[in-house]
């Protein structure tokens, strides 16, 4: 899209000029002593749907597979649990050998 400088710096406030061209777009309006020239593609439009979408079926994949996860770690593994049954059964099996060597002791 070809604008001249001179039509441009007379753009009245509120106007502005359109082009297209096949699948690509550009508007060019006037906000005070700025120009704003806003540019568009259908095939980038399309592209970028796209990838929001699948970016937002990734996260909640991502987010079911991180929630199964933690669920199943804090279901296999909990070390107070595990460090308690390590206790017992030491002190457990303290008692017994200290049980077994007192009778061996006595039998003879």
């Amino acid at each position: 899209m070809k604008i001249p400088v001179p039509d441009l710096l007379t753009l009245p406030a509120g106007a502005s000029y359109h082009g297209k061209n096949g699948q690509a777009g550009v508007n060019v309006t006037s906000r005070g002593d700025t120009l704003v020239v806003t540019s568009t593609c259908d095939s980038l439009q399309r592209l970028v749907l796209w990838y929001e979408e699948e970016l937002t079926r990734i996260r909640g994949d991502t987010v079911s597979v991180s929630e199964v996860s933690e669920t199943e770690f804090k279901q296999r593994f909990n070390p107070v649990k595990i460090a308690l049954i390590a206790f017992i059964a030491g002190v457990a099996s303290g008692i017994l050998s200290t049980f077994l060597k007192k009778r061996r002791l006595y039998e003879k």
